[in-house]
């Protein structure tokens, strides 16, 4: 299986890092560690997690407050994340992504 980020989750993504590792003592490595082991269970099992949608699935980090949206196209086995976004964010503002 592969995977790719929407654009606008690419830049959270980044953006996440960078403060991770300016305002938590170093953690952007341990952010990003998380996160890519989240993919890589994602690839793994893609129809195991939560519907938060007709297609969207969530999956929550364990040692972080955040949540991967993503959808699993089961005809290319390819899954697309659409958001990766802070628990305490207003919720759903990302669907706007989903309009391909």
């Amino acid at each position: 299986m592969t995977h790719d980020f929407h654009p606008d989750a690419r830049k959270e993504y980044l953006d996440a890092v960078v403060w991770h590792e300016k305002n938590r003592l170093g953690s952007g490595e341990q952010f990003i560690a998380e996160v890519e082991g989240a993919i890589g269970i994602i690839l793994s099992d893609p129809g195991r997690f939560q519907r938060v949608g007709d297609e969207i699935r969530i999956f929550r980090l364990r040692r972080f407050p955040y949540y991967l949206y993503y959808e699993s196209f089961s005809d290319s086995e390819h899954i697309r994340i659409y958001a990766i976004a802070h628990n305490r964010r207003k919720p759903d503002y990302w669907l706007y992504r989903l309009r391909r």
